[in-house]
């Protein structure tokens, strides 16, 4: 079924205004830009904005979204096809790196904007779907003898936390990611793979 042009319409100028958002928020920062400053680089009518977003939390939320919601099913699937303890830490670490290397944009709209975007991605009352997904493998892993018993809500933060800070700092110095991640999985690897006797 095709759409109808007024539903083209309000898609196109969706998109303007997330384009406009990106742009703004990345440049100046959340503290500093305003909903004018967004609506202005959209090329929309100043009122357009409040048709799609209440705020410019929201706007920033729904860039958030169009980060995280393609990237929640890649670590789903890594971890889903992970055979070791290595991979299984190892494989997100790594799509965490790549958003910062295959997408420069968005990586620097994250380091821009830690603060806010921390509080909606791992800070909010409500978990996120990639909160909720690696706890519950890391209790499958844990109940499989896999990993050592630990708080996996903990860790699944922990993981989230130094997750993004990669994404952060491969953004800024992209030479680095491969040791960056290496060290973070060595790092869980120690804290929480069950040895193997000798």
């Amino acid at each position: 079924m095709n759409e109808s042009k007024r539903d083209q319409n309000k898609k196109a100028n969706r998109d303007a205004l997330l384009a406009s958002a990106r742009t703004v928020l990345s440049q100046l920062g959340y503290g500093a830009a305003t909903v004018r400053d967004i609506v202005r680089g959209s090329g929309l009518a100043p009122g357009s904005f409040y048709n799609y977003f209440h705020d410019k939390e929201a706007v920033f939320e729904a860039l958030v979204a169009e980060i995280m919601e393609p990237l929640a099913e890649k670590l789903r699937t890594s971890r889903r096809e992970a055979t070791t303890v290595e991979a299984f830490i190892g494989a997100p670490f790594e799509l965490a790196a790549k958003v910062a290397l295959e997408d420069p944009e968005n990586a620097l709209l994250i380091a821009r904007n830690q603060t806010i975007f921390r509080r909606i991605f791992y800070l909010a009352d409500r978990k996120t779907d990639i909160q909720k997904d690696l706890e519950r493998d890391l209790l499958d892993w844990t109940a499989r003898g896999r990993l050592k018993p630990h708080d996996a809500a903990l860790m699944a933060e922990t993981m989230i936390a130094l997750g993004v800070d990669l994404v952060v700092h491969v953004s800024l110095t992209p030479e680095i990611a491969e040791q960056r991640v290496a060290f973070l999985v060595g790092l869980f690897r120690a804290s929480i793979e069950v040895e193997t006797p000798r």
